[in-house]
């Protein structure tokens, strides 16, 4: 990728997406939605942005910008809400999450006429399962929602990234496509491991600040920290291990903690403000380039061969799997009223994490197609594996970020005023 062309189309879709932002604003239309279909007409549509192109940046964009989006929008959440809603956050975490993957699944199985109990459809369940803090962060911090459902979704959004994970390596490795590794270690070292890691860096950057004077340059160290952990989970500690730490939560957790501890000392407040307006302003530029690249990435072949399966599948997933997981999760005693079921079903919009996973499994179908089975490739060829689970995926991220993101506050004020 040359470094002109890269610095052209950074240029390009920033000055672009200030000004589609501002007709957004103008329209009462949120700029999500604007920024993904901008993304689609420069990209495929008219081939401005190479789709190859915007695909090597966006693994980029994606994995810096979901960094510094959890880290503020964690740095702002505050632990006297988050314990009156962590029982909801742990139901939909775990009893949703799970219906959510294995509906989706029955309903791709179903869509291409594949066997029911095919790994297929569940990888593509496992993918798309987990929702998007990108994506709510924003829509919330500029309504004026309910602070209380607010962060049960945000935090949601911010604690399931590891089961999702968890869920398409196990069944990548049903597939014959990752290794063979213990699925409970998995799950405890990416979810606990993220949870300990985060905290210890929360620890070492809260010395710090208390310690030493670093003016200006606190900011930096605070980023830097950030994207330290997320580099010894996702990389160091595999290495030494074979196991992973979720990155992205060991992030959030140190967010969490920071912005729980450090409002304590008052005589360094400013420093505090200025971190808060710094990964506001760093979120924003970001969630420009993260959602035109994403809309510009998709191949217009494979989106015009696996439309019609990957729309069926998306209206499934967002209609279907997605409102039976969280009515069955928040019915558990206690249960929640129907009013905040109904919004929360219909508010788990999918984004960064779901593309980055749909995008690394089919470099891996297709770099590995021999080795998937031949139980599973008589009834689907590993092309139309591949193709059929990142265009599905990709209108299940389209889908449900235009609509939900659209009608998150205009729901709310329906069902609750």
């Amino acid at each position: 990728m040359e470094l002109t062309t890269t610095i052209g189309y950074l240029a390009l879709l920033l000055i672009s997406g200030t000004f589609i932002a501002k007709v957004g604003e103008k329209l009462g239309i949120p700029d999500i939605p604007l920024f993904l279909i901008f993304g689609l007409i420069v990209g495929p549509l008219l081939n401005i942005v190479s789709p190859h192109y915007a695909q090597d940046i966006f693994e980029y964009v994606a994995n810096l910008g979901l960094i510094v989006i959890l880290l503020g929008g964690a740095f702002e959440m505050r632990w006297i809400v988050l314990k009156r809603v962590l029982k909801t956050v742990l139901k939909l975490d775990t009893i949703a999450l799970v219906v959510t993957m294995l509906v989706s699944g029955i309903i791709y199985n179903v869509v291409l006429k594949i066997p029911f109990f095919s790994p297929v459809g569940y990888l593509y369940g496992a993918i798309t399962c987990a929702t998007d803090p990108a994506t709510l962060m924003p829509i919330f911090s500029k309504s004026d929602i309910d602070p209380k459902l607010a962060i049960t979704l945000e935090a949601e959004s911010v604690f399931n990234d590891p089961l999702g994970i968890v869920f398409t390596t196990i069944i990548l490795t049903s597939m014959g496509l990752a290794r063979s590794l213990n699925p409970v270690v998995s799950f405890l070292s990416l979810a606990l491991g993220g949870i300990i890691l985060g905290i210890l860096g929360g620890k070492i950057f809260e010395k710090l600040f208390l310690k030493y004077d670093f003016k200006e340059y606190i900011i930096p160290l605070f980023i830097g920290l950030a994207f330290f952990l997320w580099y010894f989970g996702d990389k160091i500690f595999p290495s030494l291990t074979g196991y992973q730490i979720s990155g992205f939560m060991a992030v959030a957790i140190m967010g969490l903690y920071l912005g729980n501890t450090l409002t304590k000392y008052h005589h360094k407040s400013r420093y505090i403000e200025s971190i808060m307006r710094f990964c506001e302003e760093l979120s924003l530029i970001f969630r420009i380039l993260i959602f035109i690249f994403l809309g510009a990435s998709i191949s217009l072949v494979i989106l015009e061969k696996y439309w019609v399966f990957g729309l069926l599948c998306a209206l499934g997933s967002i209609f279907i799997a997605r409102p039976l997981g969280v009515f069955l999760a928040t019915s558990i005693p206690p249960a929640s009223p129907l009013k905040e079921k109904i919004y929360f079903a219909l508010e788990g919009p999918r984004g960064v994490v779901p593309a980055a996973l749909s995008a690394t499994v089919y470099n891996i179908i297709e770099n590995h197609s021999h080795s998937i089975p031949a139980t599973i490739v008589k009834h689907l060829p590993p092309q139309e594996i591949a193709g059929s689970i990142l265009v599905a995926t990709f209108i299940t991220i389209l889908l449900s970020v235009i609509l939900e993101a659209s009608w998150a506050e205009p729901l709310y004020k329906k069902l609750f005023k």
